[in-house]
């Protein structure tokens, strides 16, 4: 269920979690009292009893719940700080790249503007419901290639070279991490507790003996909260394709610095560092 949602915007995931707790909560209210009252409350009101139990229930799901939301939260932060970082690898690797030769500082930066692109497309794609890759960048492939083709003729150049090579690998080491953090999300057996705790939490609600109009009111109100709660975690479980995602400004920033400068081999010369 948490899957087939992903394709909707947060307002929307809000409506669905909140609104259709609570119009669940007053459906399984007026289901529910008819029979309640014959079975449960035949003889003496059972509120007492049923309280009890909704509150030791509640302790319980809430600790769960609570869990889950720092869980979530953490992984949505660790998210974005990988994606700070990798924008921080992209400005560092497009200066020191001026530091090589034209001819292959003209190509690296070329592909690390093409690289730019394609994680853009990669970790925010347009079809959410699109399958993350699970090959290697063909991009950070030819880059490599071309730094492995390449022999420094100076001792500046064997320097700059180092830390190039070092940042590319530094690259590849991020794409990863951002890969395999859209699969880490909350697995589905934990996702089923979720669910099945909030249907047993509003079975509880509705088995209360008061005014209809009373008990539609706490019933609601009380779902409402349950549901902001689990479109909670839900928005934060997975960092990219969720509810809601991490923002792609710092690698759009470089994209578009990146697409607007000269090529060094077009300029005829390297710029200062």
């Amino acid at each position: 269920m948490h899957d087939l949602l992903k394709g909707f915007s947060t307002m929307e995931l809000a409506l669905i979690y909140c609104v259709g707790f609570a119009a669940l909560t007053v459906a399984c209210i007026f289901l529910c009292r008819p029979y309640s009252r014959r079975w449960i409350h035949g003889r003496r009101n059972a509120n007492d009893m049923i309280g009890f139990s909704l509150q030791s229930f509640a302790a319980l799901y809430g600790i769960l719940l609570g869990l889950l939301a720092v869980e979530a939260y953490q992984d949505f932060s660790s998210v974005k700080d990988a994606v700070s970082k990798k924008a921080l690898t992209f400005a560092t690797l497009r200066h020191n790249l001026d530091g090589l030769p034209a001819p292959v500082s003209g190509a690296l930066q070329e592909d690390l503007r093409d690289y730019a692109v394609e994680a853009l497309e990669t970790h925010w794609p347009k079809d959410v419901t699109t399958p993350p890759p699970t090959g290697a960048s063909p991009i950070l492939r030819r880059m490599l290639g071309r730094l492995l083709a390449f022999q420094p003729a100076t001792k500046s150049e064997e320097l700059v070279y180092g830390e190039v090579f070092r940042q590319v690998n530094l690259l590849i080491e991020q794409r990863r991490l951002l890969l395999s953090s859209e699969g880490n999300g909350i697995p589905g057996a934990m996702w089923a507790v979720v669910y099945i705790g909030a249907f047993l939490f509003i079975l509880l609600m509705c088995l209360f003996d008061m005014e209809a109009h009373v008990h539609v009111l706490l019933g609601a109100t009380t779902a409402l909260f349950l549901g902001a709660v689990v479109f909670l975690i839900a928005a934060l479980d997975n960092p990219f394709r969720g509810g809601v995602t991490v923002d792609p400004a710092p690698i759009v920033e470089m994209r578009d610095a990146l697409a607007h400068e000269n090529p060094p081999a077009a300029a005829g010369q390297r710029r200062e560092l």
